[in-house]
């Protein structure tokens, strides 16, 4: 009769027991993933900075009584997207730390905005990374873009009274922000970029490219290379002698540029990011870990600062809001200011439901107040290299706040630098005057519309093309009175999701559907354009302008552009739509009396170039950016990795259907403010007639 009671006292004893244990088990850690490269050459001991990060949290009580635990992954090994699948397949990480490049944030950052995780990198700098990710909430980094750098750099050169300068750069995802960003920021600061020299990495020969840098005498040769390559670009310069001095971009700052170049290396320098001066970090780094931190050690450790903040300000909330938002409110903090060393201050505080302005060891952890993304403010170091005492390395000569570039350019208060608009004084806008062409009695319009790039990357050309060719359609042009000149084989493409369509923005109609295309694929050629704007139908042009002294022609062309040229995809370089050869059909389309008055806008690269020739009467030319400028894309879907639109062309067409009256004056001056990033021109705009009144409705609409 006891057994029963017994075995009561035994279960009692036992449940008991575990429940002493359960209450005496520590709480679980909260979990902070980190991909980024901790073997190979890229290794530069970022897991050193963050355990040492996370261990002043630590020490101090963790997060509410829960230390942080980093749980690494090598992206030095392994598939980036297998490596960052395991984070999005595990609970307990809301947060990663990484990836390093910008190539990488392109691999894997829309599946972390697709399952709401976090990413916080320290180093990627390409500027397209805040175009893309900007506003989606889910991708951070404490690093300004490359655009900042491009701007310090030429804050440099400046100071040193420098006029005409080259631009040689490797064609990556890194060295393109370089080459998309330089022109701009000379026109800015009124200097002459004389050319942009791209190469391949790892390219056999290097001297053409040398030689073609220095053509036109330059005073610098800036080169945006790793470092293998800046090597090269080094030692073919000193074979040329010459007065042009070298200027490295933050990715040749490496011990292997200094063993490969030797006593070369001498007066060598370069610029890359570096810590906040007043902040103390560097002489704590180099006290607990006997050497001066690199590049990117104090973006680390600021990853770090703002990953285990958003986790104390979610604790707090008790997971009611999303990991994005609490990490939004961490940066929006405007209480007591707390530095990098005061992190286990700032998670106490933001625990007690406080609201630091957090300073971290990179700067000020304020980021750009639409876009996100991009902090405000990054320090540069001018480094030069010098020996002492028998140790040769690069000693920092100058520490730039990057806002003392600011100045050039024009930047709304809280936003980051890829938002650069070009300031008023550099429109081109004649003064209103009397126009000395005056053009007779209008009949109706004709259009063409021109892509000439293929496949899937330059699927934005060809989303361009169908905007504008919807944009004449809805304004009630006839398909008998637009020609379209496309590749057209975007629709169809295996890597295209929605089979036969094509949008310009993200969940925006289909605008391939009713289509009528005249020339595709391998019919759009330079020959057969210039058929169809002199009216010479062939059997190979059985569709050409049949136009006369009466009516408007709208010609657009979209394409990638080198200086002075269009390449087209099915046409030799020898073949290229030049600006020569863009003059010579206008010219002749004027001597026919083929028009009364001609609109050209160019979506190119260097599109300024294309139109500097043109003076027949009657034509006006706008283009995207300078004859020094890259254009850029626009409204990036994640799902598809496609670039959906120019910006240019996007902003042009968004401001003609908001103000279709609008004039042609009023319209440059409209994309002109909003276009960031290039310089949008309007040329022979004496030789047109009145830009101020002539309706840009006379050319869009029939």
């Amino acid at each position: 009769m006891r057994r029963p009671l017994t075995w009561f006292l035994v279960l009692a004893a036992v449940v008991g027991a575990t429940g002493i244990a359960a209450a005496c088990r520590p709480p679980e850690p909260l979990r902070i993933g980190v991909l980024l490269p901790l073997s190979g050459p890229q290794d530069r001991d970022a897991d050193e900075v963050l355990d040492w990060a996370a261990e002043t949290v630590n020490a101090k009580g963790g997060i509410d009584g829960r230390k942080v635990e980093l749980i690494y992954k090598d992206s030095a090994e392994g598939d980036i997207k297998d490596l960052a699948q395991g984070f999005i397949d595990d609970p307990s990480i809301e947060i990663v730390i990484g990836p390093e490049t910008s190539a990488q944030i392109f691999e894997i950052a829309p599946t972390f905005t697709e399952h709401e995780k976090l990413l916080i990198s320290p180093s990627s700098t390409a500027g397209d990374v805040f175009r893309a990710f900007g506003k989606k909430r889910f991708f951070w980094r404490t690093c300004q873009s490359d655009v900042a750098q491009v701007r310090t750099i030429l804050h440099v050169l400046a100071s040193r009274k420098v006029k005409k300068f080259t631009l040689v750069y490797e064609d990556t995802a890194y060295g393109k922000t370089f080459s998309e960003w330089m022109g701009f920021f000379a026109t800015e600061r009124e200097m002459q970029l004389l050319d942009v020299v791209k190469f391949q990495p790892g390219q056999r020969d290097l001297s053409g490219v040398v030689t073609r840098a220095l053509e036109g005498d330059p005073e610098y040769v800036v080169c945006a290379a790793f470092p293998q390559d800046s090597v090269r670009i080094k030692k073919e310069l000193d074979k040329r002698g010459g007065r042009a001095k070298l200027l490295l971009t933050d990715a040749a700052e490496t011990q292997y540029v200094l063993d490969e170049l030797g006593d070369a290396a001498e007066g060598l320098e370069l610029v890359s990011p570096a810590a906040d001066p007043d902040s103390g970090f560097e002489a704590a780094f180099e006290e607990r870990f006997g050497y001066a931190p690199w590049d990117f050690a104090a973006p680390t450790y600021d990853a770090f600062y703002l990953a285990v903040c958003a986790l104390a300000s979610n604790e707090r909330q008790k997971g009611r809001q999303g990991i994005e938002q609490s990490l939004a409110d961490v940066v929006s903090g405007r209480g007591p200011k707390l530095g990098w060393d005061g992190i286990d201050a700032a998670v106490c505080a933001i625990l007690n439901g406080e609201s630091p302005d957090i300073t971290g060891a990179s700067g000020s952890l304020a980021f750009d107040g639409e876009f996100g993304v991009d902090p405000l403010q990054t320090f540069y170091a001018l480094n030069r290299v010098g020996t002492q005492g028998g140790v040769r390395d690069f000693r920092t000569v100058d520490t730039l706040d990057s806002d003392e570039s600011l100045g050039y350019g024009t930047l709304a208060s809280g936003a980051a630098a890829g938002r650069t608009l070009a300031s008023a004084e550099h429109s081109e806008l004649a003064t209103r005057g009397v126009a000395a062409f005056v053009p007779g009695a209008k009949g109706d319009s004709w259009a063409v519309v021109v892509a000439t790039s293929k496949g899937w990357e330059n699927y934005r050309h060809q989303a361009d093309a169908l905007a504008v060719y919807d944009t004449l359609k809805r304004n009630g042009f006839g398909d008998e009175r637009i020609i379209l000149l496309t590749a057209d084989d975007v629709p169809e493409s295996a890597q295209n999701p929605r089979t036969g369509d094509v949008h310009n923005s993200v969940g925006g109609r289909n605008l391939r559907k009713g289509a009528v295309v005249d020339y595709a694929g391998a019919n759009v050629t330079v020959a057969n354009l210039e058929a169809v704007l002199l009216g010479d139908r062939t059997a190979g042009t059985p569709t050409v302008l049949e136009t006369d002294g009466r009516n408007n022609v709208f010609l657009f062309i979209v394409d990638h552009g080198e200086p002075g040229a269009v390449i087209f995809e099915e046409d030799t370089r020898e073949r290229a739509l030049s600006a020569e050869r863009l003059n010579r059909i206008v010219e002749t389309m004027s001597a026919r009396k083929r028009y009364r008055q001609m609109l050209v806008l160019t979506e190119v690269c260097y599109g300024e170039g294309m139109a500097l020739d043109i003076d027949s009467p009657g034509v006006v030319c706008l283009a995207g950016a300078g004859r020094s400028e890259r254009s850029f894309a626009t409204n990036y879907d994640g799902e598809t990795g496609a670039w959906l639109a120019d910006d240019f062309t996007y902003q042009a067409l968004d401001v003609l259907s908001k103000e279709p009256q609008i004039s042609i004056a009023d319209l440059y001056e409209r994309v002109y403010e909003r276009v960031a990033g290039s310089h949008v021109r309007i040329e022979n705009q004496r030789n047109f007639g009145d830009v101020y009144n002539t309706r840009a409705s006379d050319f869009v609409a029939p």
